[in-house]
């Protein structure tokens, strides 16, 4: 096996351990919104990933997020 066949063997492996530990940790996939986004409201403007995951944080911890004490 070439070095380059192996390299694209060991991508596509941490994508999909990336994917998982994502799910597992309740980590919405950024480019899964985009694709969202770009399909079913092509008038919005996609957020940068780091405004993506910026307000994800802010609902999820801030100041007027949901909890229960």
């Amino acid at each position: 096996m070439s070095i380059k066949a192996l390299w694209g063997r060991l991508r596509k492996v941490f994508r999909v351990i990336s994917y998982i530990g994502k799910g597992i940790a309740n980590l919405p996939d950024y480019q899964a919104y985009v694709r969202h986004l770009e399909e079913k409201h092509p008038e919005k403007k996609p957020p940068t990933e780091k405004e993506f995951f910026a307000e994800l944080l802010e609902n999820k911890y801030g100041a007027h997020a949901k909890r229960c004490c």
